[in-house]
């Protein structure tokens, strides 16, 4: 069985990634389940997957129903795959054509201790299933009030401070004067 390894972007952002691995034998109906619960979108909408080649034309539309090119629970990745479609949109909201790129990575190899589909790596937050934009919130340099500054510890120097601090205990300096 072939492991394949999809990433995940969203045109909205040049924060936002996924990469997965999936059985070829997966088919896209499993793969939605997973994908959306992974995203915390709501399974009750609608979804079309769009397949493109990789000259970009599109080469296969998939849904709940057939819609020329057959159903999510009767196409498989390794369908996909063979079909040389290495560009999938994820369409999750048809009113506004909100997508999610799937691009085929190439094949991983397998291993048995391990279950599949398996997130292999991300950067940035969940988009909002149904937010106006994708808000690359985390990485954003917030305005901060100039009380909010004073306020501000930064962690590294606490730790800094703390480390100096045991070495004086352990170095005898504070423990020697105490005893004294």
């Amino acid at each position: 069985m072939a492991i394949y390894k999809f990433k995940a972007t969203i045109p909205a952002s040049k924060v936002f990634m996924r990469e997965w691995a999936v059985r070829s034998d997966m088919n896209l109906f499993r793969f939605n389940r997973f994908i959306l619960g992974e995203l915390c979108f709501s399974t009750d909408q609608m979804v079309i997957y769009k397949a493109y080649d990789e000259k970009g034309k599109c080469t296969g539309q998939y849904g709940l129903f057939d819609l020329g090119d057959g159903t999510l629970d009767k196409i498989t990745f390794a369908d996909v795959v063979s079909r040389g479609q290495v560009h999938i949109e994820l369409v999750y909201d048809l009113r506004s054509k909100r997508i999610i790129n799937l691009y085929f990575e190439g094949e991983m190899e397998e291993d048995p201790r391990r279950s599949y589909p398996m997130l292999v790596a991300e950067k940035g937050h969940n988009p909002g299933q149904f937010a106006d934009k994708y808000e690359d919130y985390l990485y954003e340099n917030p305005v901060r009030s100039a009380g909010a500054a004073m306020f501000d510890d930064d962690d590294d120097d606490i730790d800094e401070d703390e480390e100096e601090g045991e070495e004086q205990i352990y170095d005898g300096g504070l423990e020697d004067d105490a005893l004294e």
